[in-house]
């Protein structure tokens, strides 16, 4: 998966904006987490395969959305002031509601067809705290850069790898 990805992105990765979450955010995640899931420390977060997985799972989505906000300069949203049950991860520019995609270093993102509604920011999880915002793509431009997938169980529930990065737009583009 790292040729595929390294081809598509290989020579855009060094010119991509990249930001680190502070300590204080990660902090600030985790405490969260450990709210919901009614738990008081990490090492029970850890003892829970499914507290683990959530934990990455907010640390990834709401991570790339500060990362955004920060990057643009605006003020970024208090993980105190969403759902992050059912958290999706968007930000407001000049013209649409974008969605962000958060995905790890070395693979590739998924994107279902029929989630695709608004235009979206591309953002690489490089480590739990450090985030590279790709850029942005419209609707049609996202569909007409979409290719299946080799991986079986991505086929089966009909998820497309995108691979347009020399196609999209700097986010700074959305404001």
């Amino acid at each position: 998966m790292i040729t595929e990805f390294l081809k598509y992105t290989g020579e855009l990765l060094r010119k991509y904006p990249q930001v680190r979450l502070t300590f204080n955010e990660e902090q600030a995640i985790r405490n969260t987490v450990l709210g919901v899931l009614g738990l008081s420390n990490i090492n029970q977060l850890r003892d829970r395969y499914e507290g683990q997985a959530f934990w990455d799972k907010t640390l990834k989505n709401y991570g790339g959305l500060v990362a955004c906000q920060k990057h643009l300069g605006i003020d970024v949203t208090s993980i105190e002031n969403i759902n992050i049950k059912d958290f999706k991860p968007q930000i407001k520019g000049k013209d649409s509601i974008y969605d962000i995609k958060v995905f790890d270093f070395g693979e590739l993102p998924d994107l279902e067809l029929k989630t695709i509604k608004n235009p979206i920011v591309f953002v690489i999880q490089k480590d739990k705290s450090t985030f590279s915002i790709c850029g942005f793509g419209g609707k049609q431009l996202i569909l007409d850069n979409l290719v299946n997938s080799s991986n079986e169980t991505v086929k089966s529930v009909n998820l497309k790898k995108f691979i347009g990065f020399k196609e999209l737009n700097p986010i700074d583009d959305i404001l």
